[in-house]
C-alpha cells in the first residue's frame, strides 16, 4: 500500500477566490458534463481502510490487499469518511485548502490499483469567503448519490447538483453560536435527503468494523486482526496477525509519518 503525504494550504479572509489569482485553484479543471459517462469502479469488497490519501481494500479471508487507489493530493482531511464517496463509490467529493469543492470519479489502472480525482471538476460555484472562515468543508454525498452536501464559513449546509458547476442550495444555516471545526460533525443528511442539526461530535479513528448484517465485527490487537461473533461466548477466532499490501509486506496500524490506518467499514 503505497502512502504519499499531503500539503494544504490554510484561506485568509482575503484571498482572491478567482481561478488562478491568489488563493485559487490552479490546477486544470473540467466541467461536470463528463459525469453522465460510466466511470470505472473499485471492487469493494472487504475491509476499508485510509491512510492520509489512500484507500484500501482488505480480503477480511485473507488479509490481503485487493484495491489500493489514491486519493487527490491536495484534498483536505474529511470528517466525513464512507460518505465522502458515492454509494457506488465510483466519485469522491473533496475540498482544497483554498476552499473549493471538487468532483472526480475513479480510474482503474489494472491490478488493483487506481486513482480518484484524475480530471476533477469544481462544483458548487466559487466559495464566498467570510470573515476569514475556510470557504467549503466536510463534503460528502446525500444518500441517493445524486446531491452533494457540504459546509460553507463553519455555518451554513448547503447541497449542489455535481453535474451542474453552478449550482448551489442553501439547506441549513446552523444556529448561532454553532462552530464545526474540521474534525467535528454538526449536521447530518437524512435517508430523505434533509439536512437536520446535530450534537457535536468528533468521529474517532478505528481499527475495528462490523459487517452490514450486524452479526460479526473484526477488531484489531496487539496480537493481530480478530473475527467476534455476535451473541457467541466464544474466544474470537484469529483472522490473521497482519494486513498485507500488494506486494506481500505488512500494513502496520501505525503506518508511520505521525499517520495512523482508519477502518472506516466492512463493505
Amino acid at each position: 500500500m503505497a502512502v504519499m503525504l499531503a500539503s494544504t494550504v490554510s484561506c485568509g479572509g482575503d484571498s482572491d477566490p478567482s481561478p488562478g489569482g491568489k488563493g485559487g485553484s490552479a490546477k486544470p479543471v473540467t466541467t461536470p458534463s463528463a459525469a453522465d459517462a460510466k466511470s470505472d469502479k473499485p471492487k469493494v469488497d472487504g475491509l476499508v481502510t485510509l491512510v492520509n490519501t489512500n484507500l484500501s481494500v482488505f480480503d477480511v479471508k485473507t488479509g490481503k490487499e485487493t484495491v489500493d487507489a489514491f486519493l487527490p493530493h491536495d484534498a483536505k482531511p474529511n470528517v466525513w469518511k464512507r460518505e465522502a464517496f458515492s454509494p457506488d463509490w465510483r466519485n469522491v467529493v473533496w475540498t482544497t485548502g483554498e476552499g473549493e469543492l471538487f468532483i472526480g470519479d475513479y480510474t482503474d489502472v489494472g491490478r488493483g490499483n487506481g486513482l480518484y480525482g484524475r480530471n476533477p471538476s469544481r462544483i458548487a460555484g466559487t466559495p464566498t469567503y467570510s470573515g476569514g472562515k475556510p470557504g467549503y468543508t466536510q463534503p460528502r454525498f446525500g444518500p441517493d448519490g445524486t446531491r452533494v452536501y457540504f459546509l460553507a464559513n463553519d455555518e451554513t449546509v448547503y447541497s449542489a447538483d455535481p453535474k451542474k458547476p453552478e449550482d448551489r442550495k442553501k439547506e441549513l444555516t446552523l444556529p448561532e453560536g454553532s462552530f464545526s471545526a474540521d474534525d467535528e460533525l454538526t449536521w447530518d443528511v437524512t435517508a430523505a435527503g434533509s439536512v437536520v442539526k446535530t450534537k457535536a461530535v468528533k468521529p474517532a479513528k478505528t481499527l475495528e468494523a462490523t459487517s452490514a448484517d450486524g452479526t460479526k465485527t473484526i477488531v484489531h490487537t496487539d496480537h493481530g486482526w480478530f473475527l467476534k461473533e455476535k451473541g457467541s461466548s466464544a474466544e474470537p477466532k484469529l483472522l490473521f496477525e497482519e494486513l498485507m499490501d500488494s506486494d506481500g509486506k505488512p500494513v502496520a496500524a501505525d503506518v508511520g509519518y505521525g499517520l495512523r490506518l482508519d477502518v472506516i467499514g466492512w463493505y
